[in-house]
């Protein structure tokens, strides 16, 4: 059973990190880290819980992509510019958390 919580949690995180980011500051470092946060836990969720919690927080970030936010609406002159970036960021999460995490490069050279 997946735990609202947890979807709660990582949305409200990256719904935070797409405001942070409409304001000019830095975020993808931030970003790509708790993707990795959000990956490790999802796996520990998803063991004791079962369920599939990563593609849950995937589903609900682009639920909230499609809402109007009002930080935006107060803060910002261009909104609809402003929510259309705010939409791209966080469809480019759910993407990213949708997609499996690349396979671990081998560090041997094979010799022939």
């Amino acid at each position: 059973m997946i735990e609202e919580g947890f979807v709660r949690l990582y949305a409200n995180d990256f719904a935070s990190l797409a405001a942070r980011a409409e304001a000019g500051v830095e975020v993808e470092a931030l970003v790509q880290k708790r993707i990795g946060e959000a990956r490790s836990h999802a796996a520990l969720m998803d063991a004791r819980k079962g369920g599939e919690h990563l593609p849950a927080v995937a589903d609900r970030l682009v639920e909230e992509s499609l809402r109007t936010s009002s930080r935006v609406v107060r803060e910002m002159q261009d909104v609809e510019g402003a929510m259309a970036r705010r939409r791209a960021f966080l469809e480019r999460v759910a993407g990213i958390l949708r997609t499996p995490p690349m396979a671990a490069k081998a560090t041997m050279a094979v010799r022939g």
